[in-house]
């Protein structure tokens, strides 16, 4: 029996930030392949996962690794990693500046 070898694996990725301050640009649920929560490793993407989705199995927040990304890429890319877009991309807002806005009273 012939075996082939290992794919080669891809450059080694920072970790991503962790926290309640934004971490991407891009949020999108996503059905995943394996139906639980989980973020695929895209080369031009930093993703983080979250376990809580309406529609699908994941919410996405996603960073662009270079400044000449947008959703279509991110829809191509997640396709090809095998995870479904449910719905549109949306932008992801500044918890932090809602929150002092909603702070600061007339």
């Amino acid at each position: 029996m012939t075996r082939l070898p290992f794919a080669p694996l891809p450059p080694l990725l920072l970790p991503t930030a962790r926290g309640p301050e934004v971490f991407g640009t891009l949020m999108v649920e996503v059905l995943t392949p394996e139906g639980s929560p989980s973020a695929p490793l895209l080369t031009d993407w930093e993703l983080r996962a979250w376990p809580v989705a309406r529609l699908g199995d994941v919410t996405l927040e996603a960073r662009p690794r270079r400044a000449d990304l947008g959703s279509a890429e991110l829809d191509r890319d997640l396709r090809r990693a095998g995870y479904t877009p449910l719905g549109p991309f949306r932008q992801a807002r500044d918890r932090r500046s809602k929150a002092a806005s909603a702070a600061v009273t007339p």
